[in-house]
């Protein structure tokens, strides 16, 4: 399996310097990664840094967990906009936990709305979340018109095989998904693919590659 092409190779820590940046890109230029993710401060660099690639710029919005006020997320938006293809925006944790869905699901249509051409993933924490939940924040992210819904950010539980099947019985083929958390491994990755993904967010991607053999 070409698994580059589902690849969004990630570095999202908040302790990530410039040189680690810089690492992150060259590896995605050696083995054509799909896409890079880095925090919102480092976007206009790594635009430079792949002019003339095919590889995706992408950026995390409201990380990590997605509280921020709708106007700071759509500020945050307009901030990055002229040097990120894709979004990674995560759905506001408290107002879901409170079955506040008319604030989430609002929420989501701005963002998508502000976005424009940009492709939107919604984040929604699967490994907190139990399995009616992923069901509702599924539902949720589909009605929002986003092009993704994503797994989680990866700070505490990994993403199991499980909560992309829950996700794929929900959304089906009307928008697509993205695993992410604690994907470190080839057959691992493959196997979410199985499952429904249709891109697997890792900071581990060249591992994931080199296990792949051949």
């Amino acid at each position: 399996m070409e698994i580059e092409k589902f690849i969004e190779h990630t570095n999202v820590n908040p302790n990530c310097t410039k040189e680690d940046i810089i690492k992150l890109v060259e590896e995605a230029k050696q083995y054509n990664f799909y896409a890079v993710v880095v925090l919102p401060y480092y976007t206009k660099m790594v635009k430079e840094l792949l002019a003339n690639t095919n590889i995706k710029v992408c950026t995390v919005i409201g990380f990590p967990y997605g509280c921020q006020t709708t106007k700071a997320k759509l500020t945050e938006i307009k901030d990055v906009f002229d040097y990120i293809d894709e979004l990674d925006v995560v759905m506001n944790r408290a107002a879901f936990k409170n079955k506040d869905y008319d604030f989430v699901s609002e929420e989501l249509k701005k963002i998508v709305k502000r976005s424009k051409d940009k492709i939107v993933k919604v984040i929604v924490e699967t490994p907190e979340l139990s399995e009616e939940e992923i069901k509702k924040a599924s539902e949720i992210v589909l009605n929002s018109k986003a092009h993704f819904i994503k797994t989680a950010v990866g700070l505490k539980g990994p993403t199991e095989l499980k909560h992309v099947e829950i996700i794929k019985e929900v959304v089906g083929e009307k928008i697509r998904i993205k695993a992410s958390g604690g994907i470190r491994d080839y057959n691992k990755a493959v196997e979410f693919i199985k499952r429904g993904a249709s891109r697997i967010g890792s900071s581990a991607s060249v591992e994931i590659i080199k296990g792949r053999g051949g």
